[in-house]
């Protein structure tokens, strides 16, 4: 190409940066060129550009209109009582209360038998009989929802019936009883719940729970637990911000008295357990990585 022929492409690229840069500072001084306006010269041609601040060059993150807060969902602050597995044997042993231990909750005042004031309970199904106990333990198991009578058997509360004596029970294979869900109970993990507050099933993390020693031994007590439980079960009594820990055994209910009471977890702080805690068939724990 000819050097008068370059020289004079030069001058003209000169000239029309020259006239972009003119236009463009007269456009800016009388507000005719809108915020991401601009006026490009690029081979010789000057060329207006409008800047899309929609678009983002790849890789830069994006804000997520779905984006929630961090950590779990609050529900609410509940009472926290207690339940466990009525046994006929020590509510017909217990000569009266131990005013050391706070009662308040789900635990049922426990009365001497000596009288020996029998009841029979009835199954739901048949109103056949299933044994002949006394008084104080047909209330305690009506409350418990579960008793485990002195031949081993386990109980289960049926629900109101027809029979001689109302409300009647069923037998339970399950090593603690069933759930209202019809899962096996599990100590320190099955809690029930109201299910217009909480849906069953759910799974829930307790801050009060976390770090606590649960009395037994393995594979259902002596460890120290993570806050997390799950909303299996139901209850007359359980209404509103309530929840009602199932511990297993009379016991480890005593166990969990702090200075003689349950106090400790008169107000506690629940949160949706989503992404904190998972369920593995009978197993409830915090999930690997959560808070």
């Amino acid at each position: 190409m000819p050097v008068h022929t370059l020289k004079l492409q030069a001058s003209s690229r000169r000239t029309w940066r020259w006239l972009a840069d003119l236009v463009r500072s007269w456009a800016r001084r009388l507000g005719l060129v809108a915020p991401g306006f601009i006026i490009a010269c690029q081979d010789g041609q000057a060329r207006e550009v409008v800047h899309d601040p929609t678009r983002v060059s790849r890789g830069a993150p994006q804000p997520d209109a779905r984006h929630e807060p961090d950590g779990p969902r609050a529900m609410g602050t509940f009472q926290v009582t207690f339940y466990y597995v009525a046994a006929e044997e020590e509510v017909d042993e217990k000569p009266k209360l131990d005013p050391s231990i706070d009662e308040a909750g789900s635990d049922p005042p426990v009365f001497a038998a000596a009288a020996r004031d029998m009841v029979v309970l009835y199954e739901g199904k048949t109103c056949e009989p299933i044994a002949e106990v006394s008084r104080a333990f047909a209330a305690a198991a009506e409350m418990q929802g579960t008793g485990k009578l002195r031949d081993g058997r386990l109980i289960n509360i049926w629900g109101a019936c027809p029979c001689d004596r109302s409300p009647c029970f069923h037998f339970t294979g399950q090593k603690w009883g069933n759930a209202g869900t019809g899962r096996g109970l599990t100590p320190f993990r099955t809690v029930a719940a109201d299910p217009k507050v909480v849906r069953l099933g759910s799974l829930l993390y307790l801050p009060i729970l976390e770090g606590r020693q649960m009395p037994g031994r393995p594979p259902w007590g002596g460890f120290v637990h993570d806050g997390c439980v799950v909303a299996d079960d139901t209850g007359g009594a359980i209404n509103d911000n309530q929840l009602d820990l199932f511990v297993g055994r009379r016991a480890y209910y005593r166990a969990l008295a702090n200075r003689g009471s349950h106090a400790w977890a008169r107000s506690a702080e629940v949160f949706d357990g989503t992404g904190i805690c998972e369920r593995s068939g009978r197993v409830v724990r915090r999930r690997t990585g959560s808070i």
